[in-house]
């Protein structure tokens, strides 16, 4: 029989969406990189850093997309996903209106093959019912939150050099004397929540981190001083921030379950024993008897 103690019992090689072929995301990721060189070198509305960040990332999830996804999809899909989701974020902060339009469709494009993904899997795994559903809302919300700090750290430090100015001056009235180099430590420690949280990387410490990092940044923010409702005057409540701060803390609890990279690592065993109580709370191993 199964071993009941373990949260990730069943087999993600057979996690792969079955109607959607992959062919329409390569070329709507080449259409998108090429609109990224569009955008930066013909009607050059992506300005000096931003220009490598937008074609460099579209074409690092393209290069995964074909070389990955169709041999380990759930692995392919959240390696290719963020980088992806950063490369529209600069986009959409330079107003590239061919940025923007074509990695609309790639969007799309993602969510369709996300969905057909979770409907063939229920052929597939070995727990079922409620369980396999509520796995599933799990892996969901937690890749949305996980990438939503995207809109974070992109303009930190992936959406070129005036961003990066103005989000220094931001952080100078913080309180903060080295603003550079505070958005530089923030941007990456944003990005490391979007790899922990969204692709499920060590999550059980990657949710204590994000929890912590929610608390130390909001207290610079004064969220915690505008009392408790989020539109609150001047910057808003503790409402918004308290949600954050519980919602990551609460992947230390059991880890990222589904669809995740430390399933994939712990499936293959190819995660040091000594790591793997950072990804889940109960010895991973499967067994039967």
């Amino acid at each position: 029989m199964i071993n009941t103690r373990n949260n990730l019992v069943s087999s993600l090689s057979a996690v792969k969406p079955r109607y959607i072929p992959l062919w329409p995301l390569w070329l709507a990721l080449a259409v998108a990189t090429g609109a990224m060189v569009y955008s930066s070198f013909i009607l050059p509305t992506i300005p000096d850093f931003a220009r490598l960040s937008t074609i460099g990332l579209d074409s690092l999830s393209l290069f995964i997309a074909i070389f990955v996804m169709p041999k380990n999809f759930s692995v392919g899909f959240l390696l290719s996903l963020l980088p992806f989701v950063i490369s529209w974020r600069v986009a959409a902060i330079h107003d590239s209106f061919f940025g923007m339009a074509s990695s609309t469709v790639v969007f799309i494009l993602y969510i369709l093959l996300y969905i057909d993904c979770v409907t063939a899997d229920s052929i597939h795994v070995r727990y079922a019912g409620q369980s396999a559903r509520l796995q599933w809302q799990v892996a969901t919300v937690r890749i949305y939150f996980g990438f939503n700090m995207v809109g974070h750290f992109a303009e930190k430090i992936f959406a070129g050099s005036d961003s990066f100015a103005h989000m220094s001056q931001v952080f100078v009235g913080f309180g903060l004397s080295s603003g550079g180099l505070a958005v530089i430590v923030a941007g990456l420690c944003e990005l490391a929540i979007a790899i922990g949280i969204g692709m499920g990387f060590l999550t059980r410490l990657a949710g204590v981190g994000a929890a912590l990092y929610y608390l130390i940044a909001n207290h610079y923010g004064r969220h915690f001083e505008d009392g408790f409702t989020w539109n609150n005057a001047p910057v808003g409540g503790w409402e918004y921030p308290m949600l954050m701060i519980v919602f990551f803390a609460s992947f230390a609890i059991a880890g990222a379950g589904r669809f995740s990279i430390d399933e994939w690592l712990i499936e293959r065993n190819r995660l040091p024993r000594a790591l793997r109580r950072f990804c889940v709370s109960t010895p991973s191993e499967t067994s039967e008897s």
